[in-house]
């Protein structure tokens, strides 16, 4: 019976840090895009601005 819970407290471990692992990426692809979109924005109002 210790064995059945153990392997289920090590599933479920498994799971939280997959899904941890998962919102960071996530979290690191949102703001790659964020910070993408933000420096194209400044820089085309400094092109606008230029002429």
């Amino acid at each position: 019976m210790i064995h059945l819970t153990l392997i289920i407290v090590d599933f479920l471990t498994g799971l939280l840090a997959a899904g941890a692992w998962a919102l960071a990426s996530a979290g690191g692809a949102i703001a790659a895009v964020l910070g993408g979109g933000f420096l194209g924005l400044s820089l085309l109002r400094k092109w606008r601005r230029r002429d």
